[in-house]
């Protein structure tokens, strides 16, 4: 057994840990203390409440009132950012498209285990080309745009039958998304000066009888806006947007932000009504530089016209029966990661992988 050591004072293993101790099950506990070179799980709990001041909660802990559902997560200290060494170029914002995690949906490759896993990978993807492009040029700034369906949600008729989801729909937001976007932003802002999230409504965890704005994702972005509010000063903000769609400008450029479920499929193809639907919206909203969506579980990219381009997010979600129902094909679990100039609009455009259990297989050469 090495050295008896916690993560470094300020460090972004230090905020993960902060983050995850306070619900860990005893399975991470166990992998905790052989991390840190602790001879057992007993000595690891008291190193951690001695110096790092955290209690242990059994989960999540809901406190459900009448008007509001509070979840009693640990506050993290969020460092004060200070930049890397960079490349002398213009600045860029970095964006990450984000949607369709979701929590709570159980195929034979996924469930809440490797969806937090997959959460985890997000950042350390994204962080990957981050740190790349910053040898040419700052990026202090990372712009997310979630395009909804966070979570799974309860509707049979959606996919959520027995033994396809983990538990109900508010569970699924307050006990596995909300502690990972938690975990997820508060890592971010350890590498970023400032980070805006945008939050857009998705059509699982919603039933078609209830209001509009009585949508699980909602839920999720208020406890996220609460939380992050409730730190003082970080230079995160939290926009939730009530509409099916709406525009963020984002260094200059009109970014038109939207889930995707209002768009039909003809023989399983959505591209046909897409392109129609997109074309109607960029005349009604008077122009936008670029489109994004989600919805379809696949990642493509296309430029509609010579005036914008639109990008399809795919999803955290493998052996996903639904794509392959309604497409006939459905994506790598993965992300998008855009870098926008001030003057050029977005140069870069990466898929972000999150289990690279799903790339294409490698073939040998012909000999």
């Amino acid at each position: 057994m090495g050295l008896r050591k916690l993560p470094k004072k300020g460090s972004r293993r230090e905020v993960q840990l902060k983050i995850e101790y306070p619900t860990a099950d005893k399975k991470q506990l166990r992998k905790w203390a052989k991390e840190f070179g602790f001879s057992s799980v007993t000595n690891f709990m008291s190193a951690v409440r001695d110096n790092l001041k955290l209690k242990r909660i059994r989960q999540a802990e809901v406190i459900d009132t009448d008007s509001e559902v509070v979840v009693n997560l640990p506050a993290i200290t969020l460092n004060e950012y200070k930049g890397p060494r960079t490349g002398k170029g213009d600045e860029e914002v970095a964006v990450l498209l984000a949607s369709d995690g979701h929590a709570g949906k159980i195929t034979k490759s996924y469930d809440e285990d490797v969806y937090n896993m997959r959460m985890d990978e997000l950042f350390n993807s994204l962080m990957t080309i981050i740190t790349l492009h910053r040898h040419m040029y700052p990026i202090k700034k990372l712009v997310v745009l979630n395009l909804g369906d966070n979570i799974q949600g309860e509707n049979p008729f959606q996919g959520s039958k027995i033994g396809t989801a983990s538990m109900g729909a508010r569970d699924q937001t307050v006990k596995i998304a909300f502690p990972a976007w938690v975990k997820l932003i508060g890592s971010l802002k350890q590498e970023f000066e400032e980070i805006e999230f945008h939050g857009f409504g998705g059509n699982h965890g919603h039933e078609r009888l209830a209001p509009e704005t009585s949508r699980e994702d909602f839920r999720l972005y208020d406890l996220l806006q609460a939380y992050f509010t409730g730190l003082g000063n970080t230079k995160i903000s939290i926009e939730i947007y009530e509409e099916f769609a709406d525009i963020v400008r984002i260094n200059g450029f009109k970014f038109f932000c939207f889930h995707g479920d209002g768009i039909p499929c003809q023989q399983g193809v959505p591209f046909f009504a897409l392109d129609k639907k997109l074309k109607s919206w960029y005349m009604q909203c008077g122009g936008f530089s670029y489109a994004c969506g989600g919805h379809f579980h696949k990642r493509h990219t296309d430029e509609v016209s010579s005036k914008f381009e639109y990008f399809m997010n795919a999803s955290m979600v493998s052996d996903d029966s639904w794509a392959l129902k309604k497409l006939g094909i459905s994506s790598s679990p993965s992300q998008w990661v855009l870098g926008v100039h001030p003057r050029h609009g977005v140069t870069y455009r990466y898929p972000l992988i999150v289990d690279y259990k799903f790339l294409p297989e490698k073939l040998g050469s012909e000999k």
